[in-house]
């Protein structure tokens, strides 16, 4: 019994421990922004490759359920930057919270603290 009762307290975390990559550049003349996502689970091939033209929206968007990390690697341009927006949960439209970030060869951790978790990045030097 003392099995069962471990395994039935360890699912949850299990469901809920995967980390998620999320890598921004900018391409070219034209600044395409390129955001590339993949996770940690090298069972699965998840790779996505996804741009937005300069003449699009600012935003690249993911939505995320059941990850407990998101790593987001920038490597853009010096004096580059990136707006980076979070919100936890699935109530309402608006961010949680947003701040402007270098995005020269840096890397930020966020931490879901729902379930559900969803992170917008824009193009670079949009404010």
């Amino acid at each position: 019994m003392k099995k069962l009762f471990l395994i039935l307290l360890t699912i949850p975390t299990l469901c809920f421990s995967q980390t998620e990559y999320i890598e921004v550049s900018t391409k070219g003349i034209f600044g395409r922004s390129e955001m590339v996502v993949y996770n940690d689970n090298s069972n699965y091939n998840d790779l996505e490759y996804l741009y937005i033209g300069r003449n699009n929206d600012n935003y690249h968007w993911v939505e995320y359920t059941g990850v407990n990390n998101v790593i987001v690697l920038m490597n853009d341009n010096e004096g580059d930057i990136r707006e980076v927006c979070i919100k936890h949960g699935e109530k309402g439209d608006k961010a949680d919270e947003c701040e402007v970030l270098d995005a020269f060869g840096t890397q930020y951790e966020y931490k879901a603290k729902e379930r559900t978790f969803q992170i917008w990045i824009s193009k670079i030097n949009v404010k």
